[in-house]
């Protein structure tokens, strides 16, 4: 055992840089910033700390103030901690350090461990967790390489092996983590993907849905947070010629869905601010089709009855933030300029929803609720 504790950022998804490690009478303390990696603004941050030896760690995350959200916010961040092999689980409680320079920091602890610790903005969700998920469902979802990503990784996407192989039967096409550290989307398509294994409702089998689990794959292992990240923006490189190769390659595969699928429903799963709550569809912009932002609020619609816990007022929300990029070239703008397809954008809080802190369970049965309110979608307004 060392003489004093090692912190790094974790082995998969890890994020963070160290600034130091200081003893205190009460334990251990580490000071670390979430690094921006390929965007030029922080949120993301999962590190470890080993050799603790049975006493308390203590973390102040420096740079909170820069990340996306506002500062005045900053209490409301429940970040996840993980003791030696055991569940992860939300702070309880934060404390926000304002200091005189304007600085804000965030100090939080975690409990006595055997070893090591693992501190994380909110659960993190790697392939590991996807495979654990996909052993679970069985033979109920078929892996298919629709591409090469930038750094040469097989770019997976699952489709259903459910019902019949006919053509024409309603259609559902899913993408997550387009923003490598929103770890919520992948939480939430993991419980879409269990539900439909499951079939508990049975629409599963007439229900065609394919799903792209990590877009910004080589992100998501590298732990980058990925919001506006170089060389374009996974959500802004929607273009007739695409910066992105995963981006080219879900274009077609888009394509392949979209002649054998009718109706059809596309999702693209988000994470929201830093303390953002609730869960909600982000409308498409004033520029697009008047049509377009319709069907967008009928799918928020049909999402709103089943989070009775928010006020259905909330669920869909307007877009008008600021863009590093074209803000239209999003793959909401895309589909359905190319295919006649709405593609419903659902941000799912890093946080809670209502007064309910989300854990992983939590976020499978946002999940749940997404794709029962696809299939009603579908039912009503598919195209």
């Amino acid at each position: 055992m060392p003489d004093r504790p090692v912190a790094r950022p974790a082995t998969m998804s890890g994020n963070g840089a160290i600034i130091d490690i200081d003893r205190r009478e009460n334990g251990w303390t580490v000071r670390f910033a979430s690094e921006p990696r390929t965007s030029p603004q922080p949120l993301w941050f999962n590190i470890e700390v080993e050799g603790i030896d049975g006493e308390t760690v203590h973390f102040v995350w420096e740079n909170p103030d820069t990340t996306l959200g506002p500062s005045s916010e900053l209490d409301q961040i429940r970040p996840v901690l993980r003791c030696d092999d055991g569940e992860w689980s939300r702070c309880e409680a934060v404390e926000v350090a304002r200091l005189p320079d304007g600085r804000a920091r965030l100090h939080f602890s975690a409990g006595a461990s055997r070893g090591t610790v693992q501190a994380a903005f909110c659960y993190p969700y790697a392939p590991p967790n996807l495979e654990q998920t996909l052993q679970e469902t069985g033979d109920a979802w078929e892996r298919s390489v629709i591409g090469v990503t930038g750094q040469g990784r097989p770019l997976w996407r699952l489709r259903s092996k459910r019902g019949s192989e006919e053509d024409n039967r309603p259609g559902l096409y899913l993408l997550a983590r387009q923003h490598a550290g929103e770890t919520p989307g992948s939480w939430v398509l993991d419980g879409i993907l269990q539900f439909l294994a499951d079939d508990p409702d049975g629409f599963a089998e007439q229900l065609d849905c394919w799903a792209v689990p990590f877009v910004d794959l080589d992100g998501v292992i590298a732990g980058d947070y990925g919001k506006d990240a170089l060389p374009q923006d996974f959500n802004r490189s929607w273009e007739a010629l695409p910066m992105r190769p995963e981006v080219h390659a879900i274009m077609a595969d888009f394509r392949r869905f979209a002649a054998c699928a009718s109706p059809r429903l596309a999702i693209d799963l988000h994470g929201p601010g830093h303390a953002t709550p609730g869960i909600y569809v982000q409308l498409p912009r004033e520029q697009r089709p008047r049509e377009h932002r319709m069907l967008a609020e009928s799918f928020a619609q049909a999402l709103a009855p089943l989070f009775p816990e928010l006020d259905a007022g909330t669920i869909a929300r307007p877009t008008t933030y600021p863009s590093r990029w074209n803000a239209l070239a999003t793959v909401g703008s895309w589909v359905w300029d190319s295919i006649g397809t709405l593609l419903a954008t659902v941000e799912t809080s890093y946080q809670r929803i209502g007064d309910r802190p989300l854990t992983p369970e939590g976020y499978r049965d946002a999940g749940r609720r997404v794709v029962r309110a696809a299939w009603s979608w579908l039912q009503h307004h598919g195209s």
